[in-house]
């Protein structure tokens, strides 16, 4: 049997890691994240600039280039004034829609952003490491076991069981 202070100093030494192993994973994880962030930010920029191009060409343009088209189709076609207003307001808005629509087709062909597989990757490998550890501290305080941290370095097959952050 182990005695009770030896117990404690592998619980002690257990909350210490899993302390170090979640401050890694957080470093970890906000890494990964800055990247995709900046990825989800080009997305919502080219978004929100099909956005404000549709209601700025709806708001300025549209009336003068609508006007100008009706202008023309009265010149060209002899039509009378509110038929050639019609038709120019037409044209008019109906390309500012396919602009509209291209540039959501472009920000729609931005690669989205992905999920932090390495730190995913790495919470998993920790987990285990964790529970061998708990494993290997209950079995090496009943006195089953050899020491925890050789048996736990054979469980995963190598000393670097945390792996690098």
């Amino acid at each position: 049997m182990a005695e009770s202070t030896d117990i404690a100093e592998v619980i002690k030494g257990i909350q210490d890691e899993v302390t170090t192993i979640v401050r890694g994973e957080i470093a970890l994880a906000a890494d990964e994240i800055k990247g995709e962030a900046a990825k989800a930010g080009v997305i919502a920029g080219l978004f929100g600039g099909a956005g404000y191009l549709a209601v700025s060409a709806v708001g300025v343009l549209f009336s003068a280039f609508a006007f100008a088209w009706a202008i023309g189709f009265r010149a060209w076609f002899g039509l009378e004034v509110i038929t050639a207003l019609f038709l120019g307001f037409l044209v008019m808005g109906l390309l500012m829609l396919a602009l509209a629509a291209l540039i959501g087709y472009l920000a729609g062909r931005v690669p989205q952003p992905g999920s932090p597989t390495k730190t995913i990757a790495n919470a998993k490998d920790q987990v285990e490491f964790v529970k061998a550890t708990i494993a290997e501290a209950s079995a090496e305080a009943s006195g089953k076991k050899a020491p925890a941290s050789t048996a736990v370095a054979e469980a995963l097959g190598s000393t670097d069981a945390l792996g690098s952050n």
